[in-house]
C-alpha cells in the first residue's frame, strides 16, 4: 500500500466511513507495528515525543467520537493507535521491518515450480525434457532453444507437451508461434501445420504469442492462415496476436484474456462452422465461459499474465482460487478444516518465494491460519 492510499484509508477510518474490512486492515497494521520493537529505536528524541503526542491525540479523539457508552472498547483504542502510529511512520518515511513467525515446513521438500515437462510422441515414446532449458523448438526435428537435438523422428506426428504440477515450459511451434505452458497443463499440436489452418488443443493454462502466416492457394492468391486453440467446447480463432487462456478442469470455467490484436471466441464443434456464434474480443477484454454461458468483461490483463513473468498478482481474489494456484505451482495438497473461508485478497508475490512466505503474508490478516504436514496445507 502506498502512502497516498493509506492516508485515504486513515481519513475514512477517522470520519467513520471505513468498511469492516478496512477497519480490520488498520488493526493488522497495528499488530505488525507492535511486533517490531526496533522501530522506536530508529527515532530520535524529538520524533519519539511527536509519536507519543500523535498517539494520545488520535486515541483520545477516536474514543470521544466512537464511544457507545462510558465503557471504552479495546478495539477502538488499538485501532485508533494503529491509525496514528502507522500514519506517523508513513509521514516520516521510516522503514518498518516485521518479525515474521514462519510456518513449520520441510524446507527441502517443498520448493517453487521449475522448468520441467514431458514430450509425448504419437509413437508412444515419452521424452523427459531437461530442466536446464526453458523450452523446445519444433521444426524438421525437435530441438532445445540452444539448438541441441531432442528428437529427429517427428514427421507427420501429433505431439503433446505436458507439464506436471510444479512445472512450466515454453514451446516454439513450426509457424514460429510461441507458447508458454503453466503448471499442470498440456498442448497437443502437429509436427507441421497445413496451409488452411493451424490447430492446437489446450488443457490447463497457456500464454500464446501467435505469428502471422500467409499462404498461397491453388490459384496463387495469398490468404492469412488462421490459428485455432481448442479448449473443451470453446474455440479461439486468431491470425496473429497475444492472449492467455486458463482452462483448468477443476475451475469449471475458461478464461480467455486478450493482450493485443484481435481474437474471436466461439462455442460448439469446430466442424460445424455455420452453427458457431463468434464473440470478438478487443485488447483488455476477457471472456468467461461457464457451462455454455459466455460473458465478456473489461479486465486488468496483468492479473492474468503475471504468472508468465514469475509473479502471483491478485486483486480481490477469493482465497480458494489463490490456494489452487499455489497447489499447482508448489505441488501441494490443500485441505480445509471446516468451511472454506469466503474471503478475498489483493497483493503481489514472487512465484519463486518459499510457500511459507506467501502463507505467512495471508495469515497476517488473522482471517485464516495454515498448518503444514509434509506436502499438505491445512486451512483453518
Amino acid at each position: 500500500m502506498d502512502r497516498k492510499t493509506f492516508l485515504e484509508l486513515l481519513e475514512k477510518y477517522r470520519n467513520g466511513t471505513a468498511s469492516k474490512e478496512e477497519q480490520q486492515l488498520v488493526d493488522v497494521y497495528y499488530r505488525l507495528f507492535e511486533k517490531d520493537s526496533d522501530i522506536l529505536r530508529q527515532l530520535n528524541v524529538a520524533d519519539r515525543e511527536r509519536l507519543k503526542d500523535r498517539i494520545k491525540q488520535g486515541v483520545d479523539s477516536q474514543i470521544v467520537k466512537n464511544r457507545p457508552s462510558r465503557q471504552i472498547k479495546p478495539f477502538w483504542y488499538y485501532a485508533a493507535a494503529a491509525a496514528v502510529i502507522v500514519g506517523l511512520f508513513i509521514f516520516l518515511y521510516k522503514p518498518v521491518s516485521v518479525e515474521q513467525t514462519r510456518i513449520a515446513v520441510h524446507q527441502d521438500s517443498i520448493v517453487p515450480g521449475k522448468n520441467t515437462a514431458t514430450l509425448l510422441l504419437e509413437t508412444g515414446e515419452e521424452i523427459a525434457l531437461s530442466g536446464l532449458h526453458k523450452g523446445i523448438v519444433i521444426g524438421d526435428s525437435i530441438k532445445y532453444e540452444d539448438g541441441q537435438i531432442v528428437s529427429a523422428e517427428i514427421a507427420g506426428q501429433m505431439l503433446t507437451l505436458k507439464t506436471p504440477r510444479g512445472g512450466q515450459y515454453a514451446l516454439t511451434l513450426p509457424d514460429s508461434t510461441r507458447v508458454w505452458l503453466n503448471a499442470e497443463s498440456s498442448l497437443r499440436y502437429p509436427a507441421h501445420f497445413g496451409t488452411n489452418e493451424r490447430y492446437v488443443v489446450l488443457e490447463g493454462e497457456a500464454y500464446f504469442d501467435v505469428a502471422k502466416v500467409v499462404s498461397l492457394d491453388q490459384n496463387g492468391l495469398s490468404h492469412k492462415v488462421p490459428f485455432r486453440v481448442q479448449t473443451g467446447v470453446q474455440t479461439v480463432d486468431v491470425l496473429g496476436t497475444q492472449f492467455n487462456i486458463s482452462a483448468y478442469a477443476e475451475d469449471n470455467k475458461i478464461l480467455t484474456t486478450l493482450i493485443e490484436g484481435n481474437v474471436k471466441v466461439s462455442l460448439g464443434d469446430t466442424e460445424g462452422e455455420k452453427e458457431r456464434m463468434y464473440h470478438p474480443l478487443k485488447p483488455g477484454q476477457q471472456t468467461i465461459l461457464q457451462g455454455h454461458n459466455l460473458t465478456i468483461n473489461k479486465v486488468d490483463v496483468s492479473l492474468f499474465t503475471a504468472w508468465k513473468e514469475g509473479k502471483f498478482v491478485f486483486e480481490q481474489e477469493p482465497l480458494e482460487n489463490i490456494l489452487k494456484m499455489l497447489a499447482r505451482w508448489y505441488d501441494v495438497e490443500i485441505v480445509y478444516q471446516g468451511d472454506k473461508p469466503a474471503i478475498t485478497f489483493t497483493g503481489s508475490m514472487s512465484r519463486y518465494a518459499h510457500i511459507s512466505e506467501i502463507l505467512d503474508k495471508i495469515s497476517y490478516t488473522q482471517a485464516v491460519q495454515f498448518e503444514m504436514e509434509g506436502r499438505r496445507v491445512k486451512v483453518m
